[in-house]
């Protein structure tokens, strides 16, 4: 397996980050503050072709890899990681209709999807289940041709700007299954307003309560819903991985940056040994970090395996790689770093919640002690 980048995937990484600096950087700060509309910025990078990467050629996209969506995530979150926790959770979506959706379903919403035209969002947590999928209280009555929906999600990244939701629901007293949710307005539905939190905040996370909805038979995705939810999980964690190695390559430049110039003592910070040595933690785990993420990105696209051990190996890894050297990035950089004006300020926050958010840590390494069969 090769897990370095192809010319044409070099070529590609670069235009990506041009198009990141120029669309996201300048309107990184607004984004956190809700100043700039997330919708207008979805539909955005949908004429830029960035988020029809991963769409077969028939449903309007480009036909490439799952890996190369990654790469622009990546790029995104050197500026805004938020909204590459909205990204995941759109394309999320997006790869659980490729896979178990029917042809209805695709030709329905992957073109639409891919142009920006319309977000999408997984809604799986409740208030007593997170991961622990067995927890599901939602649930999904046949009723008139179809089925009808009574529970609550809650922590729904993009709840309130999405249009499609995927739902898990209880179907049976043992059976799970996903369902594909319109998310306009209705009298069956409520979304409450966006939950504060600590990072990230770009990406709007709000509970929508459903109240007796009625959604079709046709709405069902094929197979089993749990094993659905895995696969989406492991799909989001790939681009949380993404996103923090975006983030600690930036901490770093910004970090490098102010060490170049900052003098103390009579000359430059970066002469100090003990500053020198924070440097080469930063590059030299972030791009292990991102070896990791690109090796469970070509598996998603080979389907391969072991997909689920590397997922959470690189969402466990890079989180934790983002959250210790944002933190160190800060520390270069002193009392610049803390400013509100800083970006690593932003970073440091967002890096906490990357270790939390599409399943904390703690369920990564679960999951890897099983995935290892220990």
């Amino acid at each position: 397996m090769n897990t370095f980048l192809s010319a044409a995937q070099e070529t590609l990484k670069s235009n990506y980050q041009s198009i990141a600096e120029k669309q996201i950087m300048p309107i990184a700060k607004a984004l956190e503050e809700h100043k700039q509309p997330l919708k207008e910025v979805f539909a955005t990078l949908g004429q830029a072709a960035c988020l029809n990467t991963a769409v077969p050629k028939e449903y309007g996209g480009q036909g490439g890899s799952f890996l190369n969506f990654a790469l622009f995530v990546e790029a995104v979150a050197q500026y805004e990681a938020g909204l590459g926790l909205s990204l995941a959770s759109h394309a999320s979506v997006i790869e659980l209709i490729k896979k178990y959706g029917s042809e209805n379903q695709k030709a329905r919403y992957l073109s639409a999807l891919a142009r920006g035209e319309e977000i999408a969002t997984l809604a799986f947590a409740e208030v007593t289940a997170g991961t622990d999928f067995s927890a599901c209280q939602m649930e999904a009555r046949e009723s008139k041709g179809g089925y009808s929906l009574n529970g609550k999600k809650v922590w729904v990244v993009n709840g309130e700007v999405a249009s499609l939701a995927v739902v898990l629901s209880r179907v049976a007293e043992d059976k799970l299954a996903m369902f594909l949710v319109d998310l306009k307005s209705s009298a069956s539905l409520k979304i409450s307003a966006n939950r504060e939190k600590l990072g990230l905040r770009s990406a709007f996370t709000n509970d929508i309560e459903f109240h007796d909805h009625q959604i079709s038979a046709e709405s069902v995705l094929l197979g089993d819903g749990a094993e659905q939810a895995l696969f989406a999980f492991d799909v989001s964690q790939v681009l949380i991985g993404a996103s923090a190695i975006g983030l600690v390559e930036s901490a770093t430049n910004h970090a490098a940056e102010h060490a170049r110039k900052r003098e103390q003592f009579g000359v430059n910070i970066g002469q100090f040994q003990g500053i020198q040595w924070k440097l080469a933690d930063m590059g030299t785990e972030c791009a292990g970090a991102r070896l990791q993420v690109y090796r469970a990105a070509w598996a998603v696209d080979e389907n391969a395996k072991d997909l689920r051990l590397y997922s959470a190996m690189c969402k466990w890894f890079a989180a934790r790689v983002a959250r210790i050297h944002s933190g160190e990035a800060l520390q270069v950089m002193g009392s610049f770093g803390i400013s509100e004006d800083s970006p690593v300020e932003r970073f440091y926050r967002d890096a906490k919640v990357m270790e939390i958010a599409q399943g904390t840590a703690e369920f990564q390494k679960m999951t890897i002690v099983k995935q290892l069969d220990i």
